[in-house]
């Protein structure tokens, strides 16, 4: 329905948030409500042993240096005297651990170790609440998607002002669960608490207004993407939705400030791009960006794109620069209807023979529009040429049309061609009387043609 519109996102790839770790041995979240932190830390022991702090803080500094295998080496020696430590001591090595295997992408070896620092629940409060955070983000790059939304809904109950990046991680815990009402409000908030924006939050809420067609309201998102992110992409789907919205000044405006700004070098989007353009009746302009498409090397030169630049070019009344893009669309376009509008071109500039050669391909090639007006344009150019056996073949074709007044305009051609064709075979009549009889330009001709249709209005010669 919409150009450019945000496709389903992949499984993880947008979604997953670079994992950001607080080791338990340097400090605790400061996000946890202090009155709850204050109970649930009552009566515990925080205290490691002489020896245990020393093998810990060798332990840290292995991951603080990104050495996650050693680091894991070292703890899991730990973890077998875990029976004789003290809680707090069990749940720092586990804590770490989990660090350590997450630091090697073994996301579902380090939830194996948070979750058990969590249940040993002698950590500080705080850092408990900071390791489901973390725990949240691993089950989302596990594809556990109902685990994370889980956790997640825990941890914004436990602290007192959740981030931006944590509602951003529910909305699309959410999404991945195609639960897309539930998945709405957190993306919201993310963006309305968050400082700047970040562009994937902001395509996510995009995406999500979509799937629930409210299009309205994802326009502002869309247009706060193009302020902090100005990728291509972004513009088009601007304009795509300003035109459901039936906003077509703004959907022209956007593609325009698109084009100024080079970002629009795809085939499809240069198309877009001339058709909003003859839909505003700017048809050259429309020719402009189709000459330098192709020039630019930008636009596949098929049959659709020189009919579209020679109907831009006939809008403009810019006839002579219509001839080639028509001449090159009907030589290799499947029908014929390319050739009988050059055939009428060249009938509309009282070029007799060009006309006709077009009009007889367009006939040869078949697949038109309409047949029976075809045949009437080329036994008018027939006549034209005083070839009136041809004129006349044509005109019985035409005959047979479907269309009435192009049946009814045939017959009254046939009456002249005959008339003219018995008075030469006598004698000469004088020129007066020949004027009399013969149909100036305009009138021999059908109205002037337009590039939208193929037919011609169905004006009958003056007897």
């Amino acid at each position: 329905m919409f150009s450019g519109q945000i496709s389903r996102i992949h499984r993880i790839g947008i979604f997953l948030l670079t994992l950001v770790f607080t080791l338990g041995v340097v400090g605790s979240a400061e996000a946890a409500r202090k009155k709850k932190k204050e109970d649930k830390d009552a009566g515990k022991n925080f205290t490691v042993s002489e020896q245990m702090g020393k093998k810990l803080m060798a332990a840290h500094e292995l991951l603080e240096a990104d050495n996650y295998k050693d680091a894991a080496v070292a703890l899991m020696e730990l973890e077998k005297r875990a029976s004789r430590l003290n809680t707090y001591e069990r749940a720092l090595i586990y804590q770490m651990l989990g660090m350590s295997q997450a630091g090697q992408e073994k996301y579902k070896e380090a939830l194996v170790y948070l979750e058990k620092c969590i249940s040993e629940e002698g950590l500080p409060y705080g850092q408990i609440v900071s390791t489901r955070f973390t725990i949240a983000q691993l089950y989302m790059a596990t594809e556990e998607f109902a685990k994370a939304a889980a956790t997640l809904e825990k941890w914004l109950k436990e602290v007192e002002t959740p981030n931006a990046d944590a509602y951003y991680l529910l909305a699309a815990a959410y999404y991945q669960l195609e639960q897309i009402d539930k998945a709405i409000g957190p993306a919201e908030t993310a963006i309305e608490i968050a400082k700047k924006p970040k562009p994937p939050w902001l395509q996510l809420l995009v995406g999500l207004y979509y799937e629930t067609k409210q299009f309205p309201k994802a326009v502002k998102p869309l247009e706060t993407l193009i302020m902090i992110d100005p990728k291509k992409g972004y513009w088009t789907q601007l304009s795509s939705l300003y035109a459901h919205l039936e906003q077509e000044d703004k959907s022209l405006a956007v593609m325009q400030l698109a084009y100024a700004q080079d970002y629009l070098v795809k085939d499809n989007d240069l198309r877009a791009l001339a058709q909003l353009y003859l839909y505003h009746a700017l048809p050259y302009r429309a020719g402009l960006v189709l000459e330098k498409a192709r020039e630019d090397g930008y636009i596949k030169q098929d049959a659709t794109y020189w009919e579209m630049l020679a109907n831009s070019w006939l809008l403009a009344r810019e006839f002579d620069r219509a001839l080639e893009p028509l001449k090159t669309g009907a030589e290799i376009a499947e029908h014929g209807n390319l050739y009988a509008r050059l055939g009428q071109l060249y009938l509309e500039r009282e070029q007799w023979i060009e006309a006709s050669d077009a009009l007889q391909s367009a006939i040869d090639k078949g697949g038109l529009g309409d047949e029976g007006t075809t045949h009437l344009l080329l036994a008018i150019t027939y006549y034209h040429q005083k070839k009136y056996s041809s004129s006349t073949r044509h005109l019985r074709a035409a005959q047979k049309s479907n269309n009435e007044s192009i049946r009814n305009s045939a017959s009254q051609w046939m009456l002249l061609v005959e008339r003219d064709s018995q008075t030469e075979s006598e004698e000469p009549p004088e020129r007066a009387q020949r004027d009399e009889l013969e149909p100036s330009a305009d009138e021999a001709l059908l109205d002037e043609p337009t590039p939208q249709a193929d037919q011609v209005s169905q004006t009958s010669p003056q007897q």
